[in-house]
């Protein structure tokens, strides 16, 4: 097999696959048929094909056909949790909810009570089968890393992401330490004002509606969500539908995904941006963040290689994703776009930019654990993952989700890196074109100027260009001490 054949049917395979996710994912399509595309291009899972990505010398093929050899072996692992998710229903607190529509509704449940028993009674569903398939697919990724020569999982995955994933989370542990008492403050405050419970009382149960932030709906009405953004994006010069390669599907569906998703069927002609609604900023949030993948897939260049418009590091895709949610935080952004007073738009973003403080804590403290997952098995972890988690957020997690909330391929490493490209990408953006650059055609220019590049560059790299400085903590931090303090 020579390289042109290899990147003709990886692009046949990444369309099928796109499709297909979006299908099921969307609730469209109730039955997943991942196994049958994986087996219609088994070629790609042959050694002929690893030995052709190797002699290329392109690290990212190396990733991608290692990717596919694992896609393949979970593909009937994950197809039977996409059904399970849409078949199973919670019983808890006196309520009956498909299992999908839970985060939903703890999001926008006031009663603690029961969000506590609807919490619980789903955290007791996913112990049992959904634990039970995750088991099984990281074990097989595990063999399979292991198999081609890697000394672990752990080690393996950082090789062929090229991220030094111990370094990556000591600077987590940093951040964690740096920002403790802020974060401690400050959720303080929140919860005091929005739960009436001690810090030492808080569950995961409360998390959603903690940040829920429902006293601000009006100002971010459902109706006016797709057309807000294509409102803003005009005023940058961008257009959000990029021609109609962005296609929007913001329905509410009975077997859609509770998590918004983006994804590219055809880069760049055909890019699906999903969310189902629950409510108030989030909505608005979510869909920006999704529009930023959206627009960066829609604006490669289309005559860009393979590897630049389907592969690389989905820290430079998550960093553009943050570039646009993080528009919403913002006070000029808030006040252009929503007609909240000056007053509503300060005590909003303090909600906000705690909520964002929690995520960066988060996933530094899930990075961390699953670097302990997968470094000592797969059977034992609910203990680390109920104290690191907790320790982290101040909120309380169960044991329950050691496997659930963990993505595969230590994806947690992208979202870090992304936030650390966020804030240094928008720091320069601010200094060359002022804080309101979110609405500067010159800016704009620029953005999709480097999001047509694909991701031919890492994350590191990138920043490096933009900013001239490297990859780390330092920008996010000051951000939110200087926001928060």
């Amino acid at each position: 097999m020579n390289l042109a054949r290899l990147v003709e049917l990886g692009d046949a395979m990444h369309q099928e696959l796109g499709r297909e996710y979006y299908l099921t994912g969307a609730g469209l399509k109730t039955e997943p048929a991942f196994q049958a595309i994986y087996d219609r291009f088994a070629v790609l899972v042959s050694d002929e094909a690893l030995e052709t990505a190797r002699a290329s010398g392109v690290a990212p093929l190396v990733e991608w056909i290692v990717g596919i050899r694992i896609g393949r072996l979970v593909a009937s692992l994950e197809e039977g949790q996409l059904r399970w998710e849409q078949e199973a229903v919670v019983r808890g607190g006196g309520r009956e909810v498909p299992y999908l529509r839970v985060p939903i509704e703890l999001a926008n449940e006031p009663d603690r009570a029961t969000r506590l028993a609807l919490d619980a009674a789903r955290a007791h569903l996913v112990a049992g089968e959904v634990t039970r398939l995750r088991r099984e697919r990281f074990a097989l990724e595990h063999e399979a890393v292991k198999q081609l020569g890697y000394r672990d999982y752990v080690s393996g995955s950082g090789a062929l992401m090229g991220i030094d994933l111990p370094e990556l989370a000591r600077a987590g542990e940093a951040f964690l330490g740096a920002s403790e008492a802020l974060y401690r403050d400050a959720l303080g405050r929140l919860v005091k004002r929005r739960l009436g419970v001690p810090l030492g009382q808080l569950a995961r149960a409360d998390v959603a509606w903690a940040f829920r932030a429902d006293e601000y709906d009006a100002a971010f009405p459902l109706a006016a969500l797709v057309e807000t953004a294509v409102r803003q994006m005009r005023e940058m010069g961008i257009d959000a539908h990029q021609a109609g390669r962005v296609r929007f599907d913001t329905d509410e569906r009975a077997g859609k995904q509770p998590r918004a998703f983006c994804v590219p069927v055809r880069v760049p002609e055909e890019v699906y941006l999903v969310l189902r609604p629950r409510g108030g900023h989030n909505d608005y949030r979510t869909l920006w963040h999704e529009l930023g993948h959206a627009l960066h897939f829609a604006s490669v260049g289309p005559g860009r290689s393979f590897t630049d418009r389907w592969l690389g590091d989905n820290s430079v895709t998550e960093g553009y994703a943050m570039l646009w949610d993080h528009l919403t935080l913002d006070p000029n952004w808030l006040g252009r776009y929503t007609g909240l007073r000056s007053a509503q738009v300060r005590d909003l973003r303090f909600e906000l930019l705690v909520h964002e403080l929690y995520g960066v804590r988060r996933y530094a403290a899930k990075l961390g654990y699953e670097i302990v997952l997968h470094g000592t098995g797969l059977s034992n972890g609910g203990p680390e993952y109920a104290r690191r988690l907790s320790d982290a957020t101040l909120f309380r997690y169960g044991e329950e989700d050691y496997l659930q909330d963990v993505d595969p391929g230590f994806y947690a490493a992208r979202y870090l890196r992304a936030w650390q490209l966020e804030a240094a990408v928008s720091a320069e953006l601010t200094r060359r074109f002022d804080q309101d650059w979110f609405r500067n055609p010159r800016a704009g220019v620029l953005v999709q100027h480097l999001m047509s590049r694909g991701q031919a560059d890492p994350a590191d790299r990138l920043a490096a260009e933009v900013t001239g400085t490297p990859l780390s903590f330092g920008p996010l931090l000051s951000r939110l001490e200087a926001e928060l303090q």
